[in-house]
């Protein structure tokens, strides 16, 4: 595939990857500590929201913040 190397996805029924949980916990774990550490982190106000053309991922193609 050409995308290989962007692709970011944990599949679907049978293909569903082993590691999703366990990759779901260590960024919860980064989150929590980063929160801990930086505790007046704040999204940056008029931020443009983009969002990468793939059902997969629904997240913002980038998050600005700051301190």
């Amino acid at each position: 595939r050409e995308n290989a190397k962007t692709h970011l996805s944990f599949g679907f029924g049978i293909h569903y990857c082993l590691g999703a949980p366990l990759a779901r916990l260590e960024l919860k774990v980064i989150l929590e500590e980063l929160t801990r550490r930086l505790p007046f982190l704040r999204l940056a106000p008029d931020q443009p929201w983009e969002f990468p053309a793939n059902t997969s991922f629904r997240g913002p193609a980038r998050l600005w913040v700051e301190w």
